[in-house]
């Protein structure tokens, strides 16, 4: 019985690990995540194309440059936070893929032009840029954080 219980524990606790683990990392849902922003001060600008033919065309145009077909590329977010000076102190940019393998089809052939985002930004403090499951996402870690 010992035994068992022994194994019964460790399997919750793995359950539990992997349950936190999850919970960690960002909504793929376009929607909660303008909502997180918008909640934390920031000016959001999202095209998401949930049933909205007009959002769906123009993701499509975007898709054409990114090397997707049409539908791959199903929103974007682009999020920023001024101080009251005006000057924008956090910022965000997200792309919601079809699932994770369109994400890798993104990441992988778009190198050049996310190297160049990293050169861009590379005197911006706490600069990421990061591919999560179905999702590539760049910008300051505040806003990153913000948005989970």
């Amino acid at each position: 019985m010992k035994k068992y219980a022994k194994l019964l524990t460790l399997a919750l606790a793995a359950m539990l690990t992997l349950t936190l683990l999850a919970a960690c990392g960002m909504s793929n849902n376009p929607k909660k995540t303008q909502a997180a922003l918008e909640e934390k001060g920031y000016e959001v600008e999202a095209v998401i194309g949930d049933n909205d033919l007009e959002a769906q065309a123009e993701l499509d145009s975007m898709s054409d440059e990114m090397s997707l077909t049409a539908s791959e590329l199903v929103a974007l977010i682009a999020a920023t936070k001024s101080n009251e000076t005006d000057d924008v102190t956090d910022f965000i940019y997200i792309y919601f893929f079809k699932d994770g393998d369109v994400a890798n089809k993104f990441w992988n052939s778009n190198q050049e032009q996310l190297d160049d985002l990293k050169d861009e930004y590379k005197d911006t403090a706490d600069f990421r840029l990061k591919k999560e499951g179905s999702m590539v996402y760049f910008g300051t870690a505040q806003a990153i954080e913000d948005a989970r």
